[in-house]
């Protein structure tokens, strides 16, 4: 059989799980291949998720999605086919003697003692509904909350977790399945490091197994699951160890989607999976520079690496160009948004009225960040700063370039992406991707990496003379990855 592993898998995603789904659906589609997704993370609202991807059509309804706690469960967590949706019932959980306060704009509840007035109860309700999503509670002397309960979107108890007096860090969690039956509990160091010390997991009612660490259980999973020659493809370091030290003679298929680097140093994430190339059936990179630096530091064969990129089918959509510029990714430090922000600045100086919009302002420190340097140098005018774009073509189609800052990327997809609706791309040339993609003076601009003034000039050339016939590479597009990526098992299938 053939599997993919993860670590999760959320309906709001980013690069690299919207890379993996798209795999998944070419080999299903194009090739007749069918894959089982393995993922290892905690989400009680993981049937609603695949729900929703097969309605968008990210997912075929035939693909079979196995989570990890789902299966400790006995397949009794995510399965609410036979219980009443969330508008349909309303939960019967009363409290006495208070009074409360309701805060519609935050759809949430809070209840006061009503001798005393100690506040010793908040209640979060879903969107719409009188479903509680999760209760906090709280008690005497302690001004953070000592324990939470949380509900899935039918209204049923699926988690139980106990904080610290002393640290507001959870102390343990229990988990639930629909039934009300414990399968799997979590105990935590009483510090500040907070560190998980065990995991018990339970088969009716009595202890099953016990875990020192939680790769250990991702371990036990894939012993269970996963049989010999099985083809597996993971896109998670942190799935590395439990995979490759699988007891099973697996072929795995290690993907990766970022630099194995940080300033010249090698990330520890990346250390175990390169270390041990014996237990490794291919290296999946997506550039040709990641193979040769990583045979400079190991002694890696050849034969052991398929190089594939990231792909797409060509837009069919017209653009329709609005005088801005567009950023669209995470905000965190490794994307350096404040290079952007600079660069921006020097080209708003030559009095161009042209704006900036950023999306993918979800981290609050880095938005704040961000902020404060537009204020800094009076750009309130000229930026806007949105959360993540359910529809990134079309603001790549409105947009006259792209931007890319970062100190690194494993691709830099949305590169890609933006050239294939027509808007070229403005980026740093680092390690991996951007010289891959961009062809410089064509469908965009490579830039000396950290050269804020030079990426403000290929801003003013983009705005002064607009780039003609913006195209991606053919080595880019769908037709060519279905012949690698076929290729790629049939060349595994013979180790």
């Amino acid at each position: 059989m053939i599997y993919t592993v993860t670590s999760t898998l959320p309906e709001i995603h980013g690069g690299r799980t919207k890379s993996l789904l798209e795999r998944i659906k070419l080999y299903s589609k194009e090739l007749n291949i069918r894959q089982t997704i393995l993922t290892t993370n905690y989400n009680p609202h993981y049937e609603n998720i695949y729900n929703k991807f097969i309605n968008k059509n990210i997912l075929n309804e035939d693909t079979v999605i196995l989570n990890l706690y789902d299966w400790l469960s006995g397949f009794k967590l995510l399965n609410n086919k036979n219980i009443k949706k969330a508008y349909d019932i309303k939960q019967q959980i009363k409290i006495k003697d208070y009074n409360y306060k309701e805060d519609f704009d935050k759809n949430c509840v809070r209840y006061y003692d009503n001798n005393t007035g100690r506040y010793i109860l908040y209640r979060q309700f879903y969107s719409n509904s009188e479903i509680i999503k999760f209760e906090d509670y709280f008690t005497e002397g302690i001004k953070h909350k000592v324990e939470r309960w949380e509900y899935n979107s039918s209204g049923i108890l699926h988690k139980i977790t106990n904080y610290s007096s002393k640290f507001n860090k959870k102390l343990a969690e229990y988990f639930y399945d629909l039934e009300g039956n414990i399968y799997c509990k979590k105990y935590y160091e009483d510090s500040l490091t907070n560190k998980l010390d065990c995991i018990f997991t339970y088969k009716e009612g009595v202890i099953f197994k016990t875990f020192q660490s939680e790769k250990n259980m991702f371990k036990y999973f894939f012993d269970s699951i996963l049989k010999k020659g099985d083809i597996v493809f993971n896109d998670a370091r942190l799935l590395d160890r439990p995979l490759l030290d699988c007891k099973a003679a697996i072929k795995p298929i290690l993907v990766f989607h970022s630099s194995h680097h940080i300033e010249g140093e090698e990330k520890k994430s990346y250390k175990y999976c390169l270390e041990n190339s014996n237990k490794v059936a291919k290296y999946y990179l997506l550039t040709e520079d990641q193979q040769k630096d990583i045979q400079i530091e190991f002694d890696i064969n050849s034969d052991k690496f398929a190089v594939i990129p990231h792909f797409i089918k060509k837009s069919k959509e017209e653009s329709i160009k609005k005088d801005q510029f567009v950023y669209v990714g995470r905000f965190n430090e490794e994307k350096q948004l404040s290079h952007i922000i600079k660069s921006f600045k020097k080209f708003n100086e030559f009095g161009y009225k042209t704006k900036l919009v950023l999306y993918g302002g979800t981290d609050v420190n880095e938005k704040n960040i961000i902020q404060s340097l537009v204020q800094e140098y009076n750009l309130e005018d000229f930026v806007e700063i949105h959360e993540f774009t359910s529809n990134p073509e079309l603001a790549f189609r409105e947009s006259l370039a792209s931007l890319l800052t970062s100190r690194f990327e494993g691709f830099a997809l949305t590169l890609m992406e933006s050239i294939n609706e027509g808007c070229p791309a403005i980026s740093y040339d680092i390690k991996y991707g951007p010289s891959e993609i961009i062809l410089h003076g064509e469908n965009g601009y490579l830039i000396e990496a950290d050269n804020i003034e030079e990426f403000a000039k290929a801003m003013v050339r983009i705005k002064e003379k607009p780039l003609k016939n913006v195209i991606n590479k053919k080595e880019l597009s769908y037709e060519s990855a279905v012949i690698n990526l076929d290729n790629l098992i049939k060349d595994v299938e013979k180790i």
